[in-house]
């Protein structure tokens, strides 16, 4: 019997993979390998992810199933057990690295992996011999939602998480709810989800000229640097560009600047006045 771990790794952007560089006619695989002797399978499954991708101390695996399968090869029948694993991943890791394997299962040396994400459905018709078979246990990853912040619950989280990040957090306790910039018709108050928890807030107030300001911008602070700003501004974009808006406004707080040049803003006064903030836009198309 062959004992083997494997590791769903993921995040909004999809499954971890990796292909082999040196050895082009190899698919792509998920982390994992083979359990030694007198080792527990989950303690296999975390030692494989570390060695593969070299990222170490990671908690959160959790058991998805497992399979049985036969195969041949140099003319011997061979038993193969298989148990999956899935283990959510942070989402500021790069788009892709590379990384070495010092301790291929084989002997020899050092074997180069080139990883990267890649969505479910590519996954399963990609994955080698039928290692995709546990994917449809996988939860829904990365389904983001913004929109209008009108029934109740969202109503309460879009203050809730503006209150506590754009005032509390900055020694401020002077929050007002129903300023009268919030009910304005052309003011669109959006929250924004990840698999249906409200994780952030943006207000889009449109303008003349197809301009449009970006205001209020907020990521909860449990799902701050994980990238959800930068899927949250995405998807600003995608709907100024629906309500005909090509140019896109933001008062930032100076720490944040950088955040919107990496999104392609650029200084732009647009607003006259006493502001602590640095005024930038962005054409969008």
């Amino acid at each position: 019997m062959i004992e083997k771990a494997l590791v769903y790794g993921t995040t909004s952007r999809g499954l971890l993979v990796f292909d082999e560089p040196d050895f082009r006619e190899i698919p792509i695989q998920v982390p994992g390998g083979t359990v030694e002797a007198g080792e527990q399978v989950i303690d296999a499954a975390r030692r494989e992810f570390g060695e593969e991708t070299g990222l170490l101390d990671r908690t959160g695996f959790r058991l998805l199933g497992d399979s049985h399968r036969t195969f041949e090869r140099d003319g011997l029948h061979h038993d193969l057990h298989r148990t999956y694993f899935h283990l959510p991943l942070e989402e500021d890791l790069p788009d892709g690295w590379h990384h070495f394997e010092t301790t291929p299962s084989g002997g020899g040396a050092p074997i180069l992996f080139r990883f990267f994400w890649i969505d479910i459905a590519s996954a399963r018709a990609r994955l080698d011999l039928g290692s995709g078979e546990m994917l449809d246990r996988l939860p829904p990853i990365g389904s983001y939602d913004l929109v209008l912040a009108e029934s109740a619950a969202d109503q309460s989280a879009y203050h809730r998480i503006r209150r506590t990040v754009l005032f509390e957090a900055r020694g401020r306790f002077d929050y007002i709810h129903d300023e009268p910039e919030e009910i304005k018709e052309q003011n669109l108050s959006l929250i924004f989800k990840l698999d249906g928890q409200a994780i952030g807030t943006v207000r889009l107030d449109q303008k003349s000229d197809a301009k449009a300001i970006v205001r209020l911008v907020a990521i909860a602070p449990n799902f701050q640097r994980r990238r959800h700003g930068t899927a949250l501004l995405e998807r600003v974009e995608r709907l100024a560009l629906s309500l005909g808006i090509r140019d896109l406004l933001v008062h930032s707080a100076p720490e944040a600047v950088g955040f919107y040049q990496k999104l392609g803003f650029s200084p732009f006064e647009f607003e006259a006045g006493n502001f602590k903030s640095v005024q930038l836009h962005k054409t969008i198309q």
